[in-house]
């Protein structure tokens, strides 16, 4: 998955959007930040975190597990911790 304009289905269940939900993020927000990801990193058991900004200026880290190619289910969203921001800064500072 590039970091740039990622194309793949996100899966939604009720756990899922409950999960999100005790963390303050919305379905909208995690759809926005997934289109415009800005950094990818893998983490452990083959899941995937995508960094991005919100319209609004919310800096958030969505962990995907995909099923397939096309198809990722949203494990978790929430703010960036101060790693995840730097990381994020990283990719996004310009020379």
């Amino acid at each position: 998955m590039s970091s740039k304009q990622a194309q793949f289905r996100l899966i939604w269940d009720n756990w899922n959007k409950e999960h999100i939900k005790k963390h303050g993020v919305s379905i909208s927000e995690v759809e926005e930040v997934c289109k415009n990801a800005v950094a990818v990193k893998q983490s452990y058991l083959g899941r995937t975190m995508v960094f991005g900004k919100t319209v609004n200026g919310r800096l958030l880290t969505i962990v995907l597990s995909f099923g397939n190619e096309k198809d990722a289910y949203v494990v978790s969203a929430r703010d960036m911790s101060k790693n995840e921001r730097e990381i994020y800064y990283e990719k996004t500072k310009t020379d």
